[in-house]
């Protein structure tokens, strides 16, 4: 079963916190998304304003922002997945080694237009990779189906790192993700538009 993890993208403390409330024992993970405005035309609640998280709940933070290693070092939890985008830094190895010397879990995300192969060398050092499926910044995208041969590359050369998707994805889009190799799904508007938010995940999960 592909596990789903419900995407927060938000500009004030109080609608995280509802978010992450109404997920909260209905899944393992949230992914939380910060924007600083610069790396993505939008911002969000930066890395010393978010509110604490509900316990039972495993944070992964996306970073999309100019100075990853700054937001990490900000977070400083332990517990978590910390994922960067491999166009924002000079030096992956260097970040893929700080986060692990923390204890933590590290993930590197591909935009769109970057391709596959210029992670291939780091897969053994990471724990996922979070393939974007739309251009990150906004949530509501329209999915780009095209990213599912970067999926297959990436499961083809590490069968053990964790593939995640995120953008665009719904109970339409999410299959061909699972079926080129997706481990996991970010999903931020079929979630938290639906009335019913227990029932949207469970009709995610149950795409196979």
């Amino acid at each position: 079963m592909v596990e789903v993890i419900p995407a927060i993208l938000v500009k004030n403390e109080e609608e995280f916190e509802s978010r992450a409330r109404d997920v909260a024992g209905l899944v393992k993970r949230i992914q939380v998304d910060i924007m600083d405005g610069k790396f993505v035309p939008n911002k969000t609640l930066q890395a010393n304003e978010l509110p604490v998280i509900p316990a039972g709940l495993e944070p992964e933070y996306h970073l999309m922002v100019q100075n990853p290693e700054e937001a990490i070092k900000e977070i400083g939890k332990r517990n978590a997945t910390y994922i960067f985008h491999y166009e924002a830094v000079e030096d992956a190895e260097l970040l893929i080694s700080i986060v692990k010397k923390m204890g933590a879990k590290v993930g590197i995300a591909l935009s769109p237009d970057t391709p596959a192969e210029k992670i291939k060398d780091l897969l053994r050092s990471i724990d996922m990779v979070l393939v974007m499926t739309v251009y990150p910044g906004f949530s509501g995208q329209k999915y780009i189906k095209e990213m599912e041969q970067k999926i297959r590359k990436l499961k083809w050369w590490n069968k053990d790192v964790r593939i995640e998707v995120d953008g665009g994805i719904n109970e339409q889009t999410a299959l061909g993700a699972i079926r080129a190799g997706a481990d996991s799904i970010a999903v931020a508007s079929a979630i938290f538009s639906s009335p019913e938010t227990r029932k949207a995940i469970e009709k995610l999960k149950a795409i196979s």
